[in-house]
């Protein structure tokens, strides 16, 4: 069984790259974006 509304993370959603691919997901209808800013989440850590 496949997931109808699959979560989706989305990293660098601030920069050029990441934005243009948050706004393609939402156009095409995905409404569970996941995203973090750096503070909110360290990576490296």
């Amino acid at each position: 069984m496949t997931d109808s509304n699959p979560k989706i993370f989305v990293a660098g959603h601030r920069g050029m790259v990441g934005s243009a691919i948050v706004r393609r997901l939402k156009a095409l209808g995905h409404t569970n974006i996941v995203t973090r800013t750096r503070r909110e989440l360290d990576l490296l850590n």
